[in-house]
C-alpha cells in the first residue's frame, strides 16, 4: 500500500471496528510494480453483543476511472494554457509586425555600409528570437490541425529547448544540458506547435528521471537507412532522415515497465506527474510526419528517445520565397501589377506600417479599422480594388460575412487574412470560400510583399 495511505486507512478501520462504515480509495502495489487505484466498502456485522463479529464488504479496481479523470484534468489544463498563450502571443505578435517591418525599412534605406547597420540588424534577430519564442510557447498548449511547413531544425531547436525547459525550472537547475547538432540539417516538413509538445514531453520526462541532477543531451543529425537497418526497427523504411534525440542519465527503464510506456496515459512516476497520452502522443506525432520513434534504455544508466522525420525536398516555389538579400532578409519576388489595395486591421500601427510598404511599392491603399468600415468602403467602391488585406479577428460582424460580401461583388477577389493568432479550423473555413491566403503575424514587409506579388501574379 501506498505510504501516504496509510493513515487514512488506519482511521477508516477504526470507525469500522467502532460500527461506522468504511468507504475509502488507496494505491495499491501489483506485481509488476505499479500503482493501482482501488476503492474499498465494508460495512459491519455485530453479534447479539453489539460486539463486531465480520466485516463484509468489497474492492473495486477504480485504476481506469483515475486515468480517465486525470486526461479530463489535462485536457481542460491545456485548453486553459492555450487560450491564455492564444491571447498573449496574439498581443506580441501584433506589436513586433511594425517592430520588424520598421527595422527592416530602415535596412533598406540605410544599406549594409551604413554604421547603423549592424545594430539594427541585431534588432532584427531579437525580434525574430522573441517570435520564434512566443510561437513555442503558443505551441505548448495549442489545439490545431496538423500544418506542415519546410523547416530548418538547427534554426528553431534553441528555442524550443528553452520553452521546454522552462516548463520544469526547478528541475532543469540540478542537471547539465548539452546541445548536439551540425550548423545545417536537411529540411523536414513539421507542424512546429506538435513538435514543441513533443520535446517538451521528452524533456520533462528526462528531468523526472534525474531527480537527484545528472546530464540532459538533446541530439540532431541527419542518417541514411538501407533496406537492412530497417529489418529490426519498427515503422521505419530505408530513406534519408533527420533524428532527434533527448538522452538523459536517470533511472532507466525496467524491463517490465518498457512494454508498456507507449500505453496511452502510462507514467512510471507519481499519480501527481502523470502526462496524459504521454509518450503514445509523441510516437504518434512523429508517425503523423511521415516517421517514428524509438527508445533505448538500461535501468541505472540512463534512456534516450529518438524521433526520425524524413528529409523532403522543397520546391522551387518555395525555394524561391525561402531565398534571402545580403541582410538575412526575405529576398522579394519580381514586382507584380500594383493597383488599389484594402487594408483592414483594428490596430492603427499595423494598417501604418502595412500602408507605408505598400505605398512605396506604387500600390492605392485606403485603411479600415472594422469589419463595418469594410463594408462601407466595399459599397463606396465596389469594383475598384485589387486586393484586400483583413484582420480576421476585428471587431464588428464577422470575418466570414465580410469575405462573404467581397466576393459576392468580386468572385475572384484575392484576399489576404493575416492574424497574430495561429492558423486553425476557422481559418481553413476562410481559405476554403475563395482565391484567399492567410500570413501570420509578426510577418516583415518582403514576407508580406513576397506573398501578394505570388498571388497577384496567379490566374484568378
Amino acid at each position: 500500500m501506498h505510504r501516504l495511505d496509510h493513515q487514512p486507512l488506519q482511521r477508516a478501520w477504526e470507525q469500522l471496528v467502532h460500527n461506522e462504515r468504511l468507504d475509502l480509495e488507496v494505491r495499491l502495489l501489483k506485481k509488476d510494480g505499479q500503482w493501482c487505484w482501488v476503492h474499498i466498502i465494508a460495512v459491519p456485522e455485530q453479534d447479539r453483543g453489539g460486539r463486531v463479529e465480520r466485516v463484509v464488504g468489497v474492492v473495486r479496481n477504480t485504476q481506469e476511472l483515475h486515468e480517465t479523470q486525470d486526461a479530463l484534468a489535462e485536457a481542460r489544463r491545456l485548453e486553459t494554457v492555450g487560450t491564455m498563450a492564444g491571447g498573449i502571443a496574439h498581443e506580441f505578435n501584433n506589436h513586433l509586425t511594425p517592430v520588424r517591418g520598421y527595422i527592416e525599412l530602415a535596412l533598406d534605406q540605410l544599406g549594409r555600409g551604413h554604421p547603423a547597420a549592424e545594430g539594427l540588424n541585431t534588432a532584427l534577430n531579437r525580434v525574430e528570437y522573441c517570435s520564434d519564442l512566443v510561437s513555442q510557447i503558443q505551441a505548448y498548449g495549442r489545439k490545431s490541425l496538423l500544418l506542415p511547413k519546410p523547416t530548418e531544425l538547427t534554426r528553431i531547436l534553441p528555442s524550443v529547448l528553452r520553452v521546454a525547459l522552462s516548463v520544469e525550472r526547478e528541475k532543469a537547475a540540478k542537471v547539465s544540458f548539452q546541445e548536439q547538432w551540425p550548423p545545417m540539417l536537411p529540411t523536414v516538413w513539421l507542424d512546429q506547435g506538435q513538435f514543441q509538445q513533443a520535446i517538451t514531453h521528452l524533456v520533462r520526462n528526462s528531468l523526472q528521471a534525474m531527480p537527484k541532477g545528472g546530464k540532459l543531451i538533446v541530439r540532431a543529425d541527419e542518417i541514411y537507412l538501407d533496406d537492412r537497418q530497417c529489418e529490426n526497427r519498427a515503422g521505419a523504411r530505408p530513406g534519408d532522415f533527420v533524428r532527434v534525440s533527448v538522452a538523459d542519465t536517470g533511472v532507466g527503464i525496467s524491463p517490465e515497465h518498457r512494454e508498456h510506456v507507449l500505453d496511452p496515459f502510462y507514467t512510471t512516476h507519481g499519480r501527481s506527474e502523470a502526462r496524459g497520452m504521454g509518450l503514445k502522443m509523441v510516437q504518434g506525432m512523429a508517425a503523423q510526419h511521415g516517421g517514428w520513434l524509438e527508445i533505448a534504455s538500461e535501468p541505472g544508466k540512463g534512456t534516450e528517445v529518438s524521433l526520425f522525420f524524413p528529409v523532403k525536398k522543397v520546391d522551387e516555389k518555395q525555394a524561391a520565397a525561402a531565398k534571402t538579400d545580403a541582410d538575412g532578409t526575405m529576398k522579394v519576388l519580381p514586382a507584380a501589377p500594383v493597383g488599389r489595395v484594402l487594408v483592414a486591421d483594428d490596430e492603427s500601427f499595423i494598417r501604418e506600417i502595412v500602408r507605408r510598404v505598400f505605398e512605396t511599392e506604387g500600390w492605392v491603399v485606403d485603411e479600415a479599422s472594422d469589419h463595418s468600415e469594410v463594408s462601407q468602403l466595399i459599397k463606396e467602391k465596389p469594383t475598384e480594388y485589387d486586393l484586400f488585406i483583413l484582420d480576421v479577428t476585428m471587431p464588428g460582424p464577422s470575418a466570414e460575412s465580410t469575405v462573404a460580401e467581397i466576393l459576392r461583388g468580386l468572385p475572384r477577389a484575392k484576399i489576404l487574412m493575416i492574424s497574430g493568432f495561429s492558423r486553425d479550423s476557422r481559418v481553413d473555413h476562410l481559405l476554403a470560400m475563395g482565391n484567399i491566403e492567410f500570413l501570420g503575424k509578426p510577418f516583415s514587409p518582403k514576407e508580406i510583399l513576397s506573398r501578394v506579388d505570388r498571388m497577384m501574379a496567379e490566374p484568378g
